[in-house]
């Protein structure tokens, strides 16, 4: 008499193997992100506990020595490879000591001949103005609280030919973007650029909003390939002198362009969506 095999009994079948693989990707897919995404946020904290750290042991050594020491223990190395540098090494120059990082960047107060318009450090809230929605100060950084659209303004409506520079770290989401020469009020009209890695395949554009609504961008480039979109500092500058605006984001110039709809305005930052941003320290000098 024959025997009747069970099937089950044979283990997987090629099918069954080739699904589990294809389930085990698809979640590997999910997870990967977030897991890079949350490793950033780890290493750029301990970047910025090293900083913190050496500014301290200079501090102290120049109190008891009263001469700078401006050494740099080699157990503080940045995660990612950066390599400090003294930014403000000068005993008598506000700001002593500073420390930067070639990968993480650093806050550089301006030169003293520099007219200074507006600075903050972010310690408070002193001098800004909430348009939508809540915002906090965390750790010397000015966060937007939760999701969706968040604006914040800052400065004088009658400013008309400026620089503003700004530091900021995008975590996560679509991005973040600055007002300027804007009205400062809550439906405010303007100019504002946008860091936008949700926009197509990623964008740096400029838009002009019109009593709070966006219109479609007249100016915009493309996200290079490789640029560190998320979990870096990168410091915007946006200028404006008449009719003349250049933006650039680490020095390096990405949009130059004419337009003269608005004239003058104040400053500002805005957020949107579920995305995660710090704001680190600003600062608006007049142009000669």
């Amino acid at each position: 008499m024959k025997k009747i095999r069970n099937r089950n009994s044979e283990g997987f079948a090629v099918l069954e193997l080739m699904v589990v693989i294809a389930i085990i990707g698809v979640l590997a897919s999910i997870a990967m992100p977030q897991y890079l995404i949350h490793r950033g946020k780890v290493q750029a904290v301990h970047c910025l506990a090293n900083r913190r750290n050496i500014e301290m042991v200079e501090r102290c050594y120049f109190l008891d020595h009263n001469i700078p020491s401006l050494k740099i223990d080699d157990l503080y190395k940045c995660p990612c490879g950066g390599e400090y540098v003294w930014l403000i090494s000068v005993p008598d120059a506000p700001g002593y000591p500073k420390v930067g990082c070639s990968v993480h960047y650093a806050y550089l107060p301006p030169s003293q001949e520099e007219e200074t318009l507006f600075s903050s450090d972010f310690e408070d809230m002193d001098d800004l103005t909430p348009l939508k929605r809540k915002w906090e100060i965390r750790d010397g950084n000015l966060l937007p609280l939760k999701g969706g659209e968040h604006r914040i303004a800052f400065g004088d409506k009658g400013w008309t030919d400026y620089e503003m520079k700004v530091n900021a770290t995008l975590s996560s989401g679509k991005g973040y973007g600055i007002y300027y020469r804007s009205d400062g009020n809550k439906k405010n009209s303007g100019y504002c650029f946008q860091y936008d890695p949700g926009y197509g395949k990623g964008a740096f554009l400029v838009r002009e909003v019109v009593n709070g609504k966006e219109k479609k961008p007249f100016q915009r480039v493309k996200i290079p390939d490789g640029f560190p979109v998320f979990n870096q500092s990168h410091e915007i500058a946006v200028s404006v002198e008449d009719d003349h605006h250049v933006i650039k984001i680490d020095g390096e110039t990405i949009l130059d362009f004419y337009d003269d709809t608005y004239p003058s305005g104040s400053t500002g930052l805005r957020s949107w969506g579920k995305s995660k941003v710090s704001f680190e320290n600003v600062t608006v000098r007049e142009l000669d």
